[in-house]
């Protein structure tokens, strides 16, 4: 229950310090409850009809059923730039609006995208498990091709896409893109030439993803996608994981037509350790990390407590994804 200060519930599997949004809430008046998985049962009727904010970390679901017990709640933001685990609709339909942090890492996936498109494409993993196994052979992973050779395909062309893209520039590689809401003018000033969805997938011998994981682009990349591509072809998502459909990356790695997949993101975190795509040698994959750095964090916590916190007072917030929703009175 509440004590008469404004409760901000954090649901968060992910991460354990929440001292930096603790200290800001405090300094607003608010308490802050923080609720785990595992507990999340018995601690709903606790904090479910008293909170004015809501903060939903990566991967926890916050569902219709959740979100209709959320009466006094005013906003719900989500703790990063993806925002699929919160049903947009349920809140809509009970007044909250939702609210994400779409701007805060574009730096470090930029840098982990490249990071990625490098490590796999001068078969990094392939050397560092010949070097365990006690071998020392430099030719061994061929065909390995001159990085500017390459033409890398980006599916999506927004504020990462782009950083990318630029930082892409010194290697001299082709750049495509498919991104049709984007401006066209957008495209010469970042020395990109835009195409159509196959175009894409038939130049592309890098083709790496920045689109989010809507409804329609669920699976985006599928078995007859990835037999579009040039064979030898590489894949990088840093951006969510089911846009790629991974029974079919798996069988299009095996076949030989795909030559290795670079993934921050899986259709399932954490993943089966058992999953085979995870032990093909073509496949390298992070923690879902690209958007880490100690500056990232600083930025993206303090931002979801703006959010927290411009909600509940009913100061305008920077990003609203359901803006029909109209201010709730507050008793």
């Amino acid at each position: 229950m509440k004590n008469g200060k404004d409760l901000v519930w954090i649901l968060d599997d992910e991460w354990i310090d929440h001292s930096l949004e603790t200290e800001i809430f405090q300094k607003n008046g608010c308490e802050v409850q923080v609720t785990r998985s595992g507990t999340l049962e018995e601690d709903t009727p606790l904090y479910a009809p008293y909170a004015d904010g809501v903060i939903v970390q990566v991967g926890f679901p916050c569902h219709a059923g959740l979100i209709e017990k959320l009466d006094s709640c005013r906003v719900i933001t989500a703790s990063s730039v993806g925002y699929n685990t919160i049903d947009v609709e349920a809140a809509t339909r009970k007044g909250i609006k939702v609210t994400h942090v779409p701007e805060f890492c574009s730096e470090e996936v930029s840098d982990h995208t490249i990071a990625h498109m490098l490590t796999i494409t001068r078969r990094f993993p392939a050397y560092n498990k010949q070097i365990r196994e006690g071998r020392w052979n430099p030719m061994d992973t061929l065909p390995i091709k001159r990085f500017s050779t390459h033409t890398v395909g980006l599916l999506g062309f927004g504020k990462i896409a782009r950083r990318v893209a630029e930082k892409l520039k010194p290697f001299g590689v082709r750049i495509v893109t498919y991104a049709p809401t984007a401006p066209k003018e957008v495209f010469a000033q970042y020395s990109v030439e835009a195409v159509s969805f196959e175009r894409l997938l038939r130049q592309s011998t890098i083709l790496s993803l920045h689109v989010p994981l809507r409804p329609e682009n669920r699976n985006i990349i599928s078995y007859s996608e990835l037999k579009m591509m040039p064979e030898g072809s590489f894949i990088v998502n840093t951006s969510r994981g089911g846009l790629i459909n991974e029974e079919d990356l798996y069988q299009a790695i095996v076949e030989g037509h795909i030559a290795g997949a670079s993934l921050d993101v899986l259709q399932n975190e954490p993943p089966d350790p058992h999953d085979p795509l995870l032990h093909l040698d073509g496949v390298y994959v992070t923690p879902h990390s690209g958007y880490i750095s100690e500056h990232s964090l600083a930025e993206l916590k303090t931002k979801t407590c703006k959010n927290i916190i411009d909600g509940i007072t009913g100061r305008p917030l920077i990003k609203v994804l359901n803006p029909e929703v109209l201010d709730r009175v507050r008793f």
